[in-house]
């Protein structure tokens, strides 16, 4: 069993230690790539980032991430425009709704996230939507920087994952 569980271990255990984890990616179809479910289906383990206790009154379930600080930043890419909350396709995005739901299950709620739309259509639009993300992205990294630069002194240094 233990050889059977070596990759995930692997993977909760990345994602233990990092105090930022980001997620590239892409819209297939609607929802995340079937790559990235597995990665999910591999990081929400019974004992390791929920509990469960079928005897617990209430709520059999609850993270076990939750105080943990960590950071979850989505970068997303989508062939079409119009996804994001309160656009024409919002009823039709799977993907930042359903990782958020993911990652807050096991605790991560403090969520960020970007995506560039019109690649199907690579012209003036994608441009600006690339050009947009990255304002995005630099305006988080300096938010981000600035919480670091002032964590108290001897905390340890902050660490990443990528999600794969």
């Amino acid at each position: 069993m233990k050889e059977t569980l070596a990759e995930s271990d692997a993977l909760v255990d990345e994602l233990l230690a990092a105090d930022l984890i980001v997620a590239g990616v892409p819209m297939y179809n609607f929802n995340v790539p079937a790559q990235f479910k597995a990665y999910i289906d591999n990081i929400v383990r019974v004992g390791r980032t929920f509990g469960f206790d079928r005897l617990r009154v209430g709520e059999p379930y609850w993270p076990l991430l939750a105080e943990s600080g960590k950071k979850l930043v989505i970068l997303s890419s989508r062939g079409d425009h119009g996804y994001a909350r309160g656009e024409r396709l919002e009823h039709m995005n799977h993907v930042e709704p359903s990782i958020r739901t993911a990652f807050g299950y096991i605790g991560i709620t403090d969520v960020e996230s970007v995506a560039i739309e019109y690649d199907e259509f690579a012209d003036e639009r994608l441009k600006t939507s690339i050009a947009m993300a990255e304002r995005q992205v630099d305006v988080f990294v300096d938010r981000l920087l600035r919480e670091w630069s002032t964590r108290e002194p001897g905390a340890p240094e902050p660490s990443l994952a990528m999600a794969r």
